[in-house]
């Protein structure tokens, strides 16, 4: 996947949106600070550019089959966990689009479908991870929340990780554009709700 970065930016989503149409397919919209940047429910997402930065990127995606449209967001959360764990952390879900480490927000994913009447022209998936945040930094955020650096006490490599995020999604993305959740992704991310729904 092509990135395009910036350093400070309102919000990788709302700008991915206004330029949708010079937009191709694949192009991830990435930025250091997001002054603006929220989750569902216009939730604020905090963001600092600070202890090494952390995730804030949009992926735009221009599908043809869009039969499983609906679970791109919990598409994106399994693959969000998936990266999470390669840092020997158990990641889990929270219905619809937050992943927990301990019961602490470590990510956010919010997809966007934009439509210009009723003709589909993409979608774009926002996805926040708290890399390097400290426990100074968490005390800003309204909710509990944790970090990579926290559960580990080791600085993360923000390319790094990103490089890994961005193969993982591309990846497993055709096969769940042909056939949806299934089988092992399916059941983990099943699972993990009722899991967190029974709370």
């Amino acid at each position: 996947m092509e990135i395009l970065h910036f350093k400070e930016i309102e919000s990788t989503s709302v700008w991915a949106r206004k330029n949708l149409k010079d937009l191709e397919n694949f192009k991830v919209v990435s930025a250091d600070v997001q002054t603006e940047g929220h989750g569902q429910f216009e939730r604020k997402w905090y963001s600092t550019s600070e202890n090494g930065g952390n995730i804030y990127i949009s992926i735009v995606l221009k599908p043809q089959n869009i039969a499983h449209l609906n679970e791109l967001t919990r598409y994106a959360s399994y693959i969000g966990a998936k990266t999470i764990e390669e840092y020997g952390i158990d990641a889990h879900f929270k219905f619809p689009n937050d992943i927990l480490i301990k019961g602490k927000k470590i990510a956010g994913i919010l997809a966007e479908s934009v439509f210009i009447g009723q003709e589909f022209k993409g979608v774009i998936v926002g996805i926040g991870i708290n890399l390097n945040l400290n426990a100074d930094d968490v005390k800003n955020i309204d909710i509990p929340a944790t970090s990579l650096f926290i559960e580990t006490g080791k600085n993360v490599n923000k390319d790094e990780f990103l490089e890994s995020l961005l193969k993982n999604f591309e990846d497993e993305y055709e096969n769940f554009l042909e056939y949806g959740l299934k089988d092992t992704v399916a059941e983990r991310l099943n699972k993990e709700a009722q899991e967190i729904l029974k709370i």
